[in-house]
C-alpha cells in the first residue's frame, strides 16, 4: 500500500516528494501559499485570510477563488520584492547564500522574507 501511495505521490508531482513552497504570513496567522511547479506559479488564499476580512492582494482580487491564480510568471506582487539581482551586494549576497538566481522562491525567502511595502512575511517550506 505504502509503494502505491508513494507512487501516486510521484505521478501527482512529478517529484519524488512535493515541490517546495511559500507560506505567506500575517503575525502568526498562515494566510496564503506559493507554489512552483512544472515553471509555474500558484497561489492560493487560505480560509485564515477570509476570516480576517483582509483587502485582497495586488494581482489576487478574489478572495474567495477556489482555484489557484496561475501564472508562467512569478506574479508582480512577489517579484516586486525581489532586489535588484544586478546590484554588486546583492550578487555577493547570493554567492554567500548559495541561492540559485532561478530559484525565484528561495531568493523571495532569504532576500525577501520582510518588506517595507506590506505587512506579510514568507517563509519557505522545503518538500518533505
Amino acid at each position: 500500500m505504502r509503494q502505491i501511495r508513494d507512487r501516486l505521490r510521484q505521478l501527482r508531482y512529478k517529484y519524488a516528494t512535493p515541490p517546495p513552497h511559500l507560506q505567506v504570513f500575517l503575525g502568526e496567522r498562515q494566510i496564503g501559499e506559493l507554489e512552483k511547479r512544472e515553471g509555474q506559479f500558484f497561489f492560493r488564499y487560505l480560509d485564515a485570510f477570509r476570516e480576517l476580512r483582509l483587502s485582497p492582494i495586488p494581482g489576487f482580487p478574489d478572495v474567495d477563488q477556489k482555484d489557484p491564480y496561475v501564472s508562467d510568471q512569478l506574479f508582480a506582487f512577489f517579484r516586486e520584492r525581489l532586489p535588484d539581482k544586478s546590484r554588486p551586494e546583492i550578487q555577493e549576497l547570493i554567492r554567500t547564500l548559495h541561492v540559485s538566481e532561478d530559484d525565484e522562491l528561495r531568493l523571495l525567502a532569504e532576500l525577501s522574507r520582510r518588506s517595507v511595502t506590506d505587512p506579510f512575511e514568507l517563509k519557505l517550506v522545503q518538500a518533505t
